[in-house]
Order: C-alpha cells, then sequence, then structure tokens
C-alpha cells in the first residue's frame, strides 16, 4: 500500500478531500486539516478555556492576546505553536462563516466534516457561540467595506452651549449645540466638532427619524439593520 493511503492520526485517508461550507464548497487545504488536527490534540481540560482565546483573536486588535495567550499554555502546558494553530482554523472557520452568512446548521457540518467524526468538546462551544461572533464579524466587515470608500463614525458627544454676545451682536442668548463626531479613517481616530442651531438640529432629527423608517421597512423584509 503506498503511503498516500496511510491514515493520519483521525483515521482519515491522506488524499480524502474535506469540503467546507465556510470556503464555500471547496476542499480544506492540508494546512487547516493540520491546524484542526492540533486543535483536537489539546489537553481535554484546557478545552473549555479555548474560547476566551478564539474570541479575542477575531477582534482586529486585543493588546492583551499575546499576554493571556501565554498564561493559558503555561497553565494547560501547551506548546506556543499548537496554541496559534488552534485559533488559526477557528478564526479562519468563524471568519469564512460569517462573511457567506452561514447558519449555524452548516457550521456545525463543517466541525464534524474537519473532525471526521465526534467533534472536540471546544466544537460544540464553537456552534453555541457561533451566532453572537458572527454579528461581531459582520459588523467588522461592514466597517472595513464602508473604510474602504470614505470615513465611519464611530460614537458621539455632544453639550448644549448658549451665545451671549459676539462681535456680530449682544444680548441674543441663543441656545447652540456642540456635537462632536468621532470618526475613524483607515487606522486613524478623529474627532470633529460641529454646531448646529435648534432649526438644524431640529431637521437632522427629522432626517433621523426618516432613516430609522427606512431601516425598520428593510427589517421587516429581511434584509439586516
Amino acid at each position: 500500500m503506498s503511503d498516500s493511503h496511510l491514515e493520519p492520526s483521525d483515521g482519515r485517508p491522506r488524499d480524502a478531500a474535506v469540503f467546507l461550507h465556510c470556503l464555500a464548497g471547496q476542499p480544506a487545504p492540508p494546512a487547516v486539516l493540520s491546524d484542526w488536527q492540533r486543535l483536537t490534540a489539546l489537553p481535554e481540560r484546557a478545552q473549555p478555556g479555548l474560547w476566551e482565546l478564539i474570541e479575542s483573536s477575531l477582534a482586529d486588535v486585543d493588546p492583551a492576546l499575546e499576554r493571556r495567550a501565554e498564561a493559558f499554555c503555561q497553565l494547560y502546558g501547551v506548546a506556543p505553536a499548537d496554541l496559534q494553530s488552534s485559533l488559526r482554523v477557528c478564526r479562519l472557520v468563524l471568519s469564512r462563516a460569517a462573511a457567506l452568512n452561514l447558519s449555524q446548521r452548516l457550521v456545525v457540518e463543517d466541525l464534524g466534516a474537519l473532525s471526521n467524526g465526534a467533534p472536540p468538546r471546544i466544537a460544540d462551544t464553537i456552534a453555541s457561540r457561533y451566532d453572537a461572533a458572527k454579528a461581531v464579524i459582520q459588523k467588522g466587515l461592514v466597517e472595513r467595506m464602508i473604510l474602504d470608500h470614505g470615513k465611519v463614525l464611530t460614537g458621539l458627544d455632544w453639550r448644549v452651549d448658549r451665545i451671549a454676545a459676539a462681535d456680530r451682536g449682544v444680548g441674543m442668548e441663543t441656545p447652540v449645540v456642540l456635537l462632536t463626531l468621532q470618526l475613524r479613517d483607515g487606522k486613524r481616530e478623529k474627532r470633529n466638532t460641529v454646531y448646529l442651531t435648534t432649526d438644524a438640529l431640529r431637521e437632522l432629527k427629522n432626517a433621523l427619524e426618516g432613516i430609522e423608517r427606512v431601516l425598520g421597512a428593510a427589517t421587516s423584509n429581511g434584509a439586516k439593520p
């Protein structure tokens, strides 16, 4: 028998293709299968604590991730390379599944296909947390889509002041709203402050109410808000 028909540790023939929904029905590359095998080989007691690291690895930037990963490896006696492989394959499955808006059922099928039988303990956690993770991933994808073409509003602050006097006139005591927009432009964070009169504020309020009505109609027709 040739080496190509020898079975790896999970009992699957080496030349057997594993087709995944998260890869749009394409076969998983050997590196993905290898990473998943390293995940399944993690100590059983380490797997319940793995989700916190998986979730953090989905974020664009988590400065604490490296420190927590080191602590995880020391606590459970896991090689850093094995943990990196485990996080990489989970991140791939979740991010690709979210990008294709796959259902939880299809993700469960992918986890089963990768496992070639009974999935590891962490697979149940991945499946149960998938919908929440998908929402976070898709939000990030939408922001990056927008950032490809412009700035993203990430927050705002406001304050109400009153104009008492200026070189153009005195004694008006006119209220004015200061609205500071927090904007993300690529990797840069910016703040722009605009002033609104009560008339402009009323116009903005009407516009936002109109946008809410359009979003509500779109959501009722099956679109995402």
